[in-house]
């Protein structure tokens, strides 16, 4: 497909309100809308005759150290965020995380797995591969100069607008969330494995304080 590149800009733009909308539509459950986006975006980059490794996300990139040291950091920024930030963010007077959608977790092991496994192997890949795979890509490819920061600080503000049902508080620590991906995926140059293993642990560590009651 030959197009200019304001061409590519509005279509751009448009699949990015989309993919961003969509999912607060109601109309599919999580693992439905997570499965027709992915399908949306591969077929949006076939279109310009790109694929996936275009925008950071390729298989053959996966390594056990981007396990290791992905699942590690998000353990440690896990802990800090329990620990740390959200006290803070109490304390001056943001009201804690609205996770009533997650109330049908709460001391269910069998839902406590199986939403663990969704997460895993689905909806947190979706996330990045759609942040700070698609989205970011395409932000940096109109930004001009100092692309990567305003990208990267432009795809961590949707990305926390994208949990707004949470609340305040909520969207300002996963900025903070979403600033650590961008600074991961700089430092571990653009290999996407890295953050989603980062995202990963984050997200059973919080999870689990959810089903055990902590939360």
């Amino acid at each position: 497909m030959r197009v200019n590149k304001w061409q590519r800009t509005v279509t751009d733009l448009f699949m990015i309100v989309f993919l961003i909308v969509f999912p607060h539509t109601g109309l599919l459950p999580m693992y439905a809308f997570s499965l027709l986006l992915l399908l949306l975006i591969w077929l949006y980059l076939r279109a310009y005759k790109e694929n996936f490794s275009n925008i950071g996300f390729r298989f053959n990139a996966f390594t056990y150290k981007s396990l290791a040291v992905g699942g590690v950091i998000g353990i440690v920024y896990a802990v800090f965020t329990y620990w740390i930030i959200s006290p803070v963010l109490t304390h001056l007077g943001f009201r804690e995380a609205n996770l009533s959608d997650f109330n049908y977790l709460r001391h269910n092991f069998f839902n406590y797995l199986f939403l663990l496994a969704i997460a895993c192997f689905l909806v947190i890949p979706f996330e990045e591969i759609l942040f700070r795979g698609f989205i970011f890509s395409r932000i940096k490819a109109m930004a001009g100069k100092q692309a990567f920061k305003v990208s990267g600080l432009i795809t961590s503000v949707l990305f926390a607008l994208y949990h707004y049902q949470e609340g305040l508080g909520a969207v300002i620590s996963i900025f903070l969330f979403a600033i650590i991906t961008i600074w991961l995926l700089k430092l571990f140059k653009g290999n996407l494995w890295y953050v989603i293993f980062f995202h990963i642990t984050y997200d059973i560590f919080m999870l689990t304080a959810i089903y055990l009651g902590y939360m």
